[in-house]
C-alpha cells in the first residue's frame, strides 16, 4: 500500500509540480523533432542524433577538422559583423578535443544553422510546454472537482461517523442501511452546481488547440477544428500549406551548410526529409506539381478557345464582306437586266402564237395598239376596199 503512495506522490509531479512537468514537455518534444531529417554519409565522428541535438537545442554550430576527423561542436559568435550584420567569426572551448579556439566562419569551419536565425527549437517548445502545462493542471482540478456531487454537513459527531461509515461503504461496493431517524434529521445535503461539465468539456478543447498549434509548428498534421459533428476533405486538408514554412527553412539551411561541406571538406553528406515529415512534403509536391498542370491545361484551353473565337470572327467577317460584295454586284446585274428589258420603267412587249396572233405594244405606260390577225383579216380588208371602189366608180359614174 505503501509502495503505491509513493509512486502516485511522485507521478504526480509531472501534473502539479510545473517545473517537471514543463522540462518532461521540453524532452519528449525534442525526441519527436529528432526525427525530422535524415542523413546519408556523415562521418562516424558526427552521429545524426548528436548533430540535432545541438542544432536544435542551440541553433547553430559549425563542422570543423581536427586531427583528421570531422566533428560537429557549438560555441559563441564573435568577430567584426559583415556589411548585413553577420558574425565572420566563432569561438569554441571543447575540453575533450582540448579545444579554445577561434575560427573564421567560411574559411576554417562551415556555419551550420537550425534556421535562418538561429534560434532552435526551444523558444517553440518551451511556449508550449507553459501553455499545455497550466492547461493541464486545470483539467487535473477540475476533474477531481467533478466528484463532489454533494456535501454532507453533520451537527454532532455521531451523525458524522454514520454518514462517513455510510459513504465508505458506498466506496467500497457495499449496501448499507440506514436504521436511525436521528441520521435523517441531522445530515444535511447541499447539492454542487453542474456547470463543471461544460468547463471540463472547454478545457479539453482548448488542450486539444494548443497540441494541435505546437504539432503544426514542427511540421506534424493535427487536427484544431473544434466542430463536434464532423470535418469534410476540404477542412482536413486546409492545414497542409501551415505545416511546410519553418521545416523547409530548417532543411533549407542545413542542406546550404552540407553543401559546403562537401565542398570544402570533400565529402559528400546528403540531407533528407524523414519518416512523416517526407511523407508530407511528397503530398505536398504532388498537389503542386497537379495544380500547375492543371493551371497550364486551362491556360491551353483558354488559349484555345480564343484562337477558336478568332478564326470563328475572321471566317465571320470574310463571309460578311463576301456577301456585301456580292449583293453590290447581284445589285449592279438586276439594274442592268432592269434597264435592258424595261425601257423607261415601263415598257413591255408580249407576243403569243397559237393560231391567233396578238401583238400588244405598251408606251409610255399608257397607250396600246393592238393588231389581230386570225386568218380572215386579208379577206375583210379586201371586201372593205372592193366596195369602196364600186362606191366611187358610180359616183363617178353619176357626174359624168
Amino acid at each position: 500500500m505503501s509502495n503505491k503512495t509513493i509512486t502516485y506522490d511522485l507521478a504526480q509531479k509531472y501534473v502539479k509540480d510545473k517545473d517537471k512537468a514543463i522540462h518532461t514537455f521540453i524532452e519528449t518534444s525534442l525526441d519527436k523533432t529528432q526525427q525530422i531529417f535524415s542523413y546519408e554519409n556523415l562521418p562516424e565522428t558526427i552521429p545524426q542524433n548528436e548533430l540535432e541535438n545541438l542544432l536544435q537545442r542551440y541553433g547553430h554550430c559549425i563542422i570543423i577538422k581536427e586531427g583528421g576527423n570531422l566533428y560537429a561542436v557549438t560555441g559563441g559568435f564573435s568577430g567584426e559583423p559583415d556589411v548585413y550584420n553577420k558574425p565572420t567569426e566563432y569561438t569554441v572551448s571543447n575540453v575533450a578535443l582540448k579545444l579554445s579556439k577561434t575560427y573564421k566562419i567560411g574559411v576554417d569551419c562551415v556555419l551550420v544553422k537550425n534556421d535562418y536565425n538561429s534560434v532552435g527549437m526551444l523558444p517553440i517548445i518551451e511556449k508550449y510546454g507553459v501553455l499545455m502545462t497550466d492547461s493541464e493542471i486545470s483539467l487535473n482540478l477540475a476533474a477531481i472537482l467533478s466528484r463532489i456531487t454533494m456535501l454532507i454537513s453533520a451537527p454532532d459527531d455521531k451523525t458524522k461517523a454514520s454518514a462517513d461509515l455510510f459513504m465508505q461503504k458506498i466506496i467500497n461496493g457495499d449496501f448499507s442501511v440506514i436504521g436511525e431517524n436521528g441520521f435523517f434529521d441531522g445530515v444535511k445535503l447541499q447539492t454542487a452546481a453542474v456547470a463543471n461539465g461544460n468547463y471540463i468539456t472547454q478545457l479539453i478543447e482548448l488542450i486539444q488547440y494548443y497540441k494541435a498549434s505546437f504539432l503544426n509548428e514542427i511540421g506534424l498534421n493535427a487536427n484544431f477544428n473544434m466542430k463536434r459533428e464532423r470535418l469534410n476533405e476540404s477542412e482536413v486538408l486546409m492545414n497542409i500549406d501551415n505545416l511546410l514554412p519553418f521545416i523547409e527553412n530548417m532543411f533549407t539551411e542545413r542542406k546550404t551548410a552540407f553543401e559546403a561541406v562537401n565542398k570544402m571538406f570533400e565529402e559528400s553528406i546528403v540531407v533528407d526529409y524523414n519518416s512523416v515529415w517526407k511523407t508530407t512534403h511528397e503530398h505536398a509536391d504532388k498537389e503542386t506539381a497537379l495544380a500547375e498542370t492543371d493551371e497550364t491545361k486551362l491556360n491551353g484551353f483558354h488559349l484555345a478557345e480564343n484562337g477558336e473565337n478568332e478564326s470563328e470572327r475572321t471566317e465571320t467577317s470574310t463571309e460578311t464582306n463576301r456577301e456585301s460584295t456580292g449583293d453590290l454586284v447581284l445589285t449592279d446585274e438586276t439594274e442592268e437586266t432592269v434597264e435592258t428589258e424595261e425601257t423607261d420603267g415601263n415598257e413591255t412587249e408580249t407576243e403569243e402564237t397559237d393560231g391567233n396572233e396578238t401583238e400588244t405594244e405598251e408606251t409610255d405606260g399608257n397607250n396600246a395598239e393592238t393588231d389581230e390577225t386570225d386568218g380572215n383579216d386579208t379577206e375583210t380588208e379586201e371586201t372593205v376596199e372592193t366596195d369602196e371602189t364600186e362606191e366611187n366608180e358610180e359616183n363617178g359614174k353619176g357626174a359624168k
